[in-house]
């Protein structure tokens, strides 16, 4: 095995990829974490909802703690995004891609999460914190019955907005500009529930100690929070490149975290579901123990045929 042949190797280094990375790593198969730096969780302040920390724990933390202990049991993490995955064409498995080299390897675990995107628009910065989110699901219970904004133009602004609407139905999605690039289903059930949809240019995000609300052409629209959505799925051209099915904006998966291609199993945000740090780190053990399977069992080396 050269350097850069692998036994798996994971792509993306949230909750769900270090979870199924201890897991391979400790079955002695040889493991390395493909992954991008500044992600969401490492801005969550504090944690309180996750197993085993009763004084809470902030994102960076948890996430530190798990490549630790997946490096301990001999996994390699790296700074580096992956690119492009495509069959070996040795016949045993898949490569995968990277600005830098590329990894042969038997099995693969996707698993980047979401991707977000900072639009350059003046004030999103300063009221990062105060008003400005870029996670529904943590902070959606702090808006209420209150007017929400939702900026973004893809399919993970849908996703959010669907979310959010369990807690107030005074939501507007604002494209920037943008036009909107999502699944019918998406945009269908957006109709549905009659969130109104801004395309207007922001100009500035404005406030005082805390956020009050956009300056569009001119005009202000006040609200309570701006949750920031733009951007889809990571997983998506994994998806393309390898033939996996998506619906919705996620990949399918079965009941044991297969995409149905074979030796490639997926994990966390990127199938959707309940987006909770535990349902993550679940689905990435269950995604190993899958993947280890296969791997042992030598069924990798009829994969690309």
């Amino acid at each position: 095995m050269s350097g850069n042949d692998h036994d798996v190797v994971v792509i993306g280094g949230g909750p769900a990829g270090l979870s199924a990375a201890i897991y391979t790593s400790r079955a002695e198969l040889k493991t390395v974490i493909l992954d991008e730096p500044n992600k969401l969780l490492e801005k969550a302040e504090r944690i309180d909802n996750y197993f085993g920390f009763p004084d809470g724990v902030s994102g960076k933390e948890l996430l530190d703690r798990g490549r630790k202990q997946a490096e301990r049991f001999g996994t390699e993490v790296l700074e580096e995004k992956a690119l492009l995955t495509k069959i070996d064409p040795r016949g045993e498995g898949y490569v995968v891609e990277t600005a830098e080299r590329e990894f042969k390897t038997k099995g693969l675990i996707i698993s980047p999460g979401i991707q977000h995107e900072k639009p350059p628009i003046e004030g999103i910065k300063e009221y990062e914190g105060k008003g400005v989110s870029y996670c529904v699901v943590c902070d959606a219970p702090l808006y209420k019955d209150k007017r929400v904004g939702l900026l973004g133009s893809e399919d993970l602004v849908a996703k959010e907005a669907l979310e959010l609407y369990e807690f107030t139905k005074d939501i507007k999605i604002y494209t920037n500009g943008n036009d909107l690039h999502m699944p019918d289903s998406l945009h269908t059930k957006l109709q549905k529930l009659k969130i109104p949809i801004e395309k207007g240019e922001i100009e500035e995000v404005v406030g005082d100690e805390s956020l009050t609300g956009l300056k569009i052409e001119g005009e202000l629209q006040e609200m309570d929070g701006l949750m920031i959505a733009e951007g889809s799925s990571g997983s998506l051209d994994f998806a393309r490149s390898l033939g996996i099915t998506t619906e919705d904006g996620v990949l399918k998966v079965d009941e044991n975290m297969s995409t149905g291609v074979p030796g490639v199993y997926a994990a966390g945000d990127c199938v959707g579901g309940a987006r909770q740090i535990s349902a993550a780190v679940g689905e990435g053990a269950k995604a190993a123990l899958g993947l280890i399977t296969d791997i042992r069992e030598d069924s990798y080396k009829d994969w690309s045929v």
